[in-house]
């Protein structure tokens, strides 16, 4: 079974390199050689992932910096992580 996004936590792919700049995030996916990009937001949770914070804590950071709803800050870190994860620069751990 598995398990639901909210009821993991994420580990940086370590076939993938960041760089982070003052508009946004940039990763190379050594791995496939393919480039992704994101804005500010996706930088902030590139790093909570980093830090491997849970995703209420980044939730938590995401509502707080950008003065939104928690839920509405949960809901699109969940589709972000959610994208990483299909992209696989990120991959899905079981909390303990």
């Amino acid at each position: 079974m598995t398990k639901r996004i909210g009821d993991c936590n994420f580990s940086v792919n370590p076939e993938t390199a960041a760089s982070i700049h003052d508009s946004g995030i940039v990763i190379l996916h050594i791995g496939n050689g393919q480039l992704y990009a994101s804005n500010g937001t996706g930088a902030r949770v590139w790093r909570g992932v980093e830090k491997q914070l849970s995703l209420e804590a980044i939730a938590d950071e995401i509502s707080d910096a950008y003065q939104i709803a928690r839920a509405t800050a949960r809901e699109q870190v969940v589709r972000f992580l959610a994208e990483l994860e299909r992209h696989t620069l990120i991959h899905r751990e079981a909390q303990s």
